[in-house]
């Protein structure tokens, strides 16, 4: 079997959505903060990616990943064609006299369609490297609470080892050992995350999808529908989330998720409790304006990893934000805050 090489976290088929040839996109760079333009092939992908390494299994499976997106992609692709000439067909209704001012009571998604569309949105958001350098930067975080519950453990286990045997264990060596167990677990750790990180993403990518798709689907989905002359972007992390309350969390109250499948079109996923206002709009198309399209195209360039896709050169928004808020365009910008508080930690839920 033939191994590929350039694989994308972001799919081929749903980037030529946004190019004008389904060929050719614009692509924005923001840690170099500039435009160019490229081939869909060759971006929002990286050499093999997905690969496990050779000695956690058979020399044949290491792509086992590349192979089930793939296959995965080949689905996704046809419904979202479907979904666009659904669009399409109903956006036209505007322009028949018989129809006009009805365009927007018709519900685009049945109650499948929704449970695909949200299946898609769940992956995508799991599979970047966006959300990869959100595993290493919490695991990087999180390690003081580590160190803390691992040593309580040994601590632990050697009172519990001398309460039995009836020994004594000096404290000198209660902490060389405690240090020795710390040591050889940072190591192996560290290992971990430097050659089996395509192993973990894969392992969060299967415990974490049915969950999200779970929590989407409840969501209420709107389309957006852009008549404007700015496109709408997306990006090498496009599914992208907006709290309005205090938690950025999927299932939180006030959580807005947001999917563009096209430069025309965007899924607008609300909690049913924060959003109930907008219940009669549930599957149906929505007009945006232009401060709409504003709004969501910063929301791809502030959640981003490096680039921003377009189907015109059209990225004046990105260059003021680049500009005015330099941390969103930064190479080492922080993914995870935490905060000690009474000895628990609070992370920015993903």
């Amino acid at each position: 079997m033939t191994k590929v090489i350039n694989q994308h976290y972001v799919p081929q088929s749903y980037l030529k959505n946004f190019s004008s040839d389904r060929t050719q996109i614009f692509v924005f760079d923001k840690f170099k903060q500039h435009s160019f333009i490229s081939n869909v092939r060759n971006v929002a992908s990286e050499r093999f990616f997905y690969d496990f390494p050779q000695r956690v299994t058979q020399p044949e499976d290491v792509q086992v990943i590349e192979r089930f997106f793939s296959e995965l992609e080949a689905r996704q692709d046809r419904f979202l064609r479907h979904l666009q000439r659904k669009i399409n067909g109903i956006f036209a209704l505007r322009l028949n006299p018989v129809t006009i001012g009805k365009t927007y009571t018709f519900n685009v998604l049945t109650l499948d369609q929704k449970e695909d569309l949200a299946l898609i949105a769940a992956i995508q958001l799991l599979r970047t490297k966006e959300f990869r350098k959100f595993i290493v930067e919490m695991h990087q975080a999180t390690q003081d609470l580590r160190d803390h519950v691992l040593e309580k453990g040994v601590l632990d286990h050697l009172d519990q080892f001398k309460e039995l045997h009836a020994v004594q264990i000096s404290e000198e060596f209660a902490e060389a050992f405690k240090s020795l167990v710390l040591e050889e677990c940072a190591a192996n750790l560290a290992n971990l995350y430097s050659e089996g990180l395509a192993v973990l993403h894969a392992k969060a990518i299967l415990d974490y999808a049915k969950a999200i798709l779970e929590i989407l689907r409840n969501h209420i989905f709107i389309i957006g529908i852009n008549d404007t002359t700015q496109p709408l972007f997306t990006s090498d992390h496009p599914v992208v989330r907006r709290p309005y309350l205090a938690s950025s969390g999927l299932d939180s109250e006030g959580i807005e998720v947001n999917f563009p499948i096209n430069s025309k079109a965007i899924v607008i996923m609300r909690d049913k409790k924060y959003f109930h206002r907008y219940a009669d709009r549930e599957s149906k198309l929505f007009p945006l304006t232009l401060e709409d399209i504003e709004h969501y195209n910063m929301m791809q360039v502030c959640e981003s990893n490096r680039f921003v896709f377009c189907g015109e050169d059209k990225f004046e928004l990105i260059r003021a934000i680049c500009r005015d808020r330099p941390e969103v365009c930064s190479e080492s910008r922080n993914r995870i805050q935490v905060r000690r508080v009474e000895s628990t930690f609070n992370t920015r839920e993903f």
